[in-house]
């Protein structure tokens, strides 16, 4: 199962999705991380999770699953 993750630095968010809802924005990458962020394509909703935890633990997390 393929979960997106969209990490928005300016405004400290941290989203689970169960598509991939970007815009193509100038300043967020896919599979990549630019200035403003990006969505990552990831394997499971753990994985998600853990990478929270581990990497951006002071962004809010919002469960869209």
């Amino acid at each position: 199962m393929t979960i997106w993750i969209d990490i928005d630095i300016p405004t400290k968010h941290f989203g689970i999705h169960l598509k991939n809802n970007s815009r193509n924005p100038r300043y967020k990458g896919v599979n990549q991380l630019l200035r403003d962020g990006g969505w990552l394509e990831i394997t499971s909703k753990e994985e998600a999770l853990e990478l929270h935890k581990q990497e951006y633990p002071t962004f809010t997390l919002v469960d869209r699953t």
